[in-house]
C-alpha cells in the first residue's frame, strides 16, 4: 500500500530563476499488486495506478503555483497518474540497491512511458522506500511551459521529477 508520507517534487528553471513544486503527502489510497517472474527477474504490476491531484502542487510562491497548475491544465485534467508496469526484483535490501522499472505517466490525457531507476531500501515494519528521479518535458505531454510578461519570463521545457515513495507490505 502506498503510504501517505510519499512525496513528489518537480524542479524547473526559467530564464531568470529556478523553482520547485512539491506534493508532500499522498492522499489517495492505492495498493500495488504484482506478480513475481523468476525467469525474467522482474515484478509485473497488475493493479497499480497511484494518482496525484495536480491542484496539490505547491511551488512556494502563489503566482508560480498558479502558473504551474495552469500549464498542467489542472482544471480540465486534475490527476497525474503513475502506472507501474515492471521493476527489477529486489529482496531484503536494508542498505539500498538500485533497480530499474518501467512506468507510464499520464498527464493531460497524454501517456509517456519511461524507464526509471529507483534506489530501494527496506525499512522497519514491513515498509519499503523507493527514491528516484526522471527528466521530462512539458512538450512530452503536449503542454506549453509557462510564460509571463509578454514572454519575457520563460520556463524551460525540461523539468526534473523527483519522488520518494513509501510502501507498506500487506
Amino acid at each position: 500500500m502506498v503510504e501517505k508520507n510519499s512525496s513528489l517534487n518537480i524542479q524547473g528553471q526559467t530564464n531568470i530563476n529556478s523553482f520547485q513544486c512539491d506534493v508532500t503527502e499522498y492522499l489517495k489510497p492505492d495498493t500495488p499488486v504484482y506478480i513475481k517472474n523468476d525467469a525474467t527477474k522482474k515484478l509485473s504490476f497488475t493493479n497499480s495506478c497511484p494518482s496525484i491531484d495536480v491542484k496539490r502542487f505547491d511551488c512556494h510562491n502563489r503566482y508560480i503555483t498558479e502558473d504551474f497548475r495552469s500549464a498542467l491544465k489542472a482544471d480540465e485534467n486534475p490527476d497525474l497518474k503513475i502506472v507501474f508496469l515492471t521493476t527489477d526484483q529486489f529482496s531484503n535490501v536494508s542498505t539500498g540497491v538500485v533497480v530499474k522499472g518501467i512506468v507510464d505517466i499520464e498527464l493531460a490525457h497524454v501517456i509517456k512511458r519511461a524507464e526509471i531507476e529507483y534506489a530501494v531500501k527496506t525499512l522497519q515494519g514491513n515498509r519499503i522506500q523507493m527514491n528516484g528521479s526522471h527528466i521530462f518535458s512539458f512538450s512530452d505531454f503536449k503542454l506549453k511551459a509557462p510564460r509571463k510578461l509578454a514572454s519575457l519570463i520563460r520556463t524551460r521545457d525540461e523539468i526534473k521529477v523527483n519522488f520518494q515513495l513509501f510502501f507498506k507490505t500487506i
